[in-house]
């Protein structure tokens, strides 16, 4: 339907209301155009707080809505994520709300084909399978895996009902490795205080790209009191476009330059000698250690001169504590490559000797609101007697892995095994996420139940049994949400601006629903609503306050300084005796990356991956507004350095073929001075397969396309650039 389909004339006007003249006495006031347009033009409008699902982060937002349509959307400046900002996804993911590959009622596969079903028919149906599941297999068959949202409690509620400890996340193949390196070392996951820091030190972090909204805006206040940003990246990302000196790190090596710098604050006491002393434990292994590695080694590494770290870590110890190393996220540090999890290690252990543990300008613990439990007047069910098959948690496999996370990439592994039989996917689409699709294909398929939440089909939809339909998030009401924490803690809620178009459900009512019909309803007596109230119940605020304001500040402010970590010893542990029992080095220490481009062959590249600005995941490629603008300014190309691309006899915009052990595919080259030579870069969010999603389908590629199914031996991650990839000039014109 083009734009012209959609304007209202007079002549359509009159054509849709004079069909109902026979049937109607109607004025000819009311039949009047003018008077009809100006009516709608001059309809109040009503602000209704909530927020943006258009990516991971969440953000504040109010919904504006005019004669029951959505008008527009406004940041909400009381939003720690978003501080009233709001980024091209955002603007472009809320009109999918009118999208028509959206999925309109329950589907039920029926051969080759989804025939609509009844939501009744559909609840009644699964449960009726996975009881049956349950009997032959035992609770431990059934898994949920969901990328995290306000109503996690409430599956994760559904899966101990049912016995199972199967509760999944993305976090294997995006954070677990950051996560666990810092709840190692200082206990908990800090955030940065940006604003308030004179030096910042960004490792392959990109919140300009991410995108991380608060964040940058925090940068740029930092930028314009002083602060100096260095960005080390083996790309020249949209955060490095805010540097002040971009740092092209060899990939893999990040581990090297951190070990560099803690060398020359140890040689040279550039450390803080009293922070060290009195709130840290292991200096003096570290001490032993660190020998090893002055910068002259760390630059034959990963290639950034030794004078520059030398410098850089001078300047940042005379403004200690106010200097930070960002604390990471998907990149060096979370589940990239086999020694992301000892970086993650070095990483805290740089801004410990800083002295910037919860101190302002440096990092810091964020303030978090504990929302009220449900019982006594609804019993929680009982933990699963069972540990989980991917073997988190588990000493000998994966020891230091995120038992709240699990291990999502190991389930198409043991669904091929036959250890899992039904699952849930809400919120997620592994299919396309995760690595090596052939293999999760192959996995999902042996399932005898799939179950997906969704509001499109998806790749993984597309292989489902049943579909269950998630209103579009401008289109429900959620559960209440504690995401976004900061020097004061906040209490936030998703609801509902417009009436839904379609047969669709809330995903917290879904699970209540499906809690119901397996038979745990006693676990599940209870709406939306009576569960955000009782979750709001400790912080002596109602419902109605929160809806009204969509956020609301609760709890202390932040104060600087700590007494004691939750860590064993209470301290900073530079030297963990958890690790060394493990048999993991206790101190961390140079470990290549598990697999290397061959130096000798021109057409040997790592491959690398990152987000764009516009897109999130696979999520958002089916957006027309926001494909348009990858299209419009070119952006779906590999990344390639310019002199490589010269020697392999490319020029700017030639077709590649890109082929790994496990795929192989064609994409246009973007060749460019902004990347290391060693490697390529591929954006995230292209790549889509599934035919249900016109826009985005067979545009671009996918770093999964290419990534073996891999596990790291600490936590179970996915290490996702450990890949090689040869890359050579092809035609256009597909075989």
């Amino acid at each position: 339907m083009s734009l012209d389909d959609l304007k209202l004339t007079r002549r359509r006007f009159l054509k849709v209301t004079g069909a109902t003249l026979g049937a109607l006495s109607l004025s000819h006031e009311l039949l009047d155009f003018k008077h009809w347009v100006r009516a709608n033009a001059e309809a109040p409008v009503t602000r209704i707080p909530t927020f943006c699902n258009g990516c991971g982060n969440r953000c504040g937002i109010f919904a504006y809505v005019k004669n029951g349509r959505l008008w527009k959307i406004e940041g909400n400046p009381e939003a720690n994520g978003n501080l009233g900002v709001i980024c091209p996804k955002g603007h472009g993911y809320l009109h999918d709300l009118y999208n028509p590959s959206r999925l309109r009622g329950p589907l039920k596969r029926t051969g080759d084909r989804f025939e609509p079903i009844s939501w009744e028919q559909a609840y009644k149906e699964i449960a009726q399978k996975i009881n049956l599941i349950l009997m032959d297999s035992g609770p431990q068959s059934i898994f949920w895996v969901n990328y995290p949202q306000s109503n996690n409690p409430y599956a994760l509620r559904l899966m101990h009902s049912l016995g199972s400890p199967h509760y999944f996340t993305h976090g294997s193949t995006c954070y677990t490795a950051r996560n666990a390196g810092w709840v190692t070392t200082v206990g908990d996951l800090p955030s940065n205080d940006l604003s308030n820091s004179q030096y910042i030190v960004i490792i392959g972090r990109n919140p300009a790209g991410g995108i991380d909204l608060a964040e940058v805006k925090k940068i740029v206040e930092a930028k314009e009191k002083g602060a100096k940003l260095v960005v080390v990246d083996p790309r020249h990302s949209e955060t490095a476009i805010l540097a002040d000196e971009w740092l092209p790190i060899k990939p893999g090596t990040d581990l090297a330059f951190l070990l560099g710098m803690i060398n020359i604050m140890i040689k040279e006491e550039l450390y803080d000698r009293q922070f060290v002393k009195e709130k840290a434990v292991g200096f003096e292994q570290l001490d032993d250690e660190i020998v090893n590695y002055p910068p002259e080694w760390a630059e034959r590494v990963c290639e950034i001169p030794a004078k520059t770290i030398v410098r850089i870590t001078r300047e940042m110890a005379r403004v200690k504590p106010r200097a930070l190393l960002h604390r990471g996220y998907h990149a060096a540090f979370g589940s990239q490559y086999l020694n992301s999890f000892q970086t993650a290690r070095a990483l805290a252990i740089v801004n410990s000797l800083l002295g910037n543990i919860n101190r302002e300008g440096g990092i810091y613990f964020p303030k978090s609101a504990q929302l009220g439990e449900l019982q006594p007047k609804h019993p929680a069910p009982e933990l699963p007697k069972i540990g989980k098959s991917d073997g988190t948690g588990v000493p000998g496999r994966y020891p230091l892995g995120s038992y709240g996370d699990g291990i999502a990439h190991a389930i198409p592994e043991l669904a091929l095994r036959g250890e899992l039989k039904a699952g849930f996917v809400y919120h997620n689409n592994p299919l396309r996420t995760n690595p090596n699709p052939k293999r999760v294909i192959a996995g999902y398929k042996k399932l005898d139940l799939l179950v997906v939440v969704d509001t499109v089909l998806s790749e993984t939809a597309s292989i489902a049994h049943y579909v269950l339909p998630e209103s579009f998030y401008l289109e429900r009401d959620e559960a209440v949400d504690t995401k976004h924490s900061g020097k004061r803690a906040q209490v936030s809620i998703q609801q509902k601006v417009v009436n839904p178009m379609f047969d669709t459900r809330p995903g917290t009512q879904i699970i209540i629903e499906l809690g119901k019909h397996l038979g745990v309803e006693k676990y599940f007596n209870f709406d939306i609503d009576e569960g955000n109230r009782l979750r709001l119940k400790p912080f002596g605020i109602t419902l109605e306050e929160l809806k009204q304001k969509g956020v609301l500040f609760v709890g202390e402010k932040w104060k600087e300084g700590f007494n004691k970590l939750e860590t064993p010893s209470g301290k900073v542990e530079i030297h963990s005796s958890t690790l060394e029992k493990l048999g993991f080095p206790p101190i961390p220490r140079w470990e290549d990356p598990l697999v290397s481009p061959d130096s000798k062959n021109p057409s040997s590249f790592r491959l690398l991956h990152g987000k764009q600005a516009i897109h999130t995941h696979s999520m958002t490629a089916n957006q027309p507004y926001l494909m348009a603008i990858s299209r419009r300014y070119d952006l779906i190309r590999l990344w390639m350095n310019k002199e490589r691309g010269r020697r392999l006899g490319l020029k700017d915009g030639d077709w590649v073929q890109v082929k790994s052990i496990v795929g192989e595919g064609r994409i246009r080259v973007k060749l460019t001075e902004g990347l290391h030579p060693s490697c390529v870069w591929l954006p995230s969010g292209y790549g889509i397969f599934s035919k249900h999603l016109k826009t985005a389908f067979d545009v671009g590629l996918s770093y999964n396309d290419f990534l073996p199914t891999l596990f790291d031996p600490t936590v179970g991650h996915a290490m996702s650039s450990e890949i090689i990839v040869q890359v050579r000039k092809t035609s256009e014109l597909r075989s």
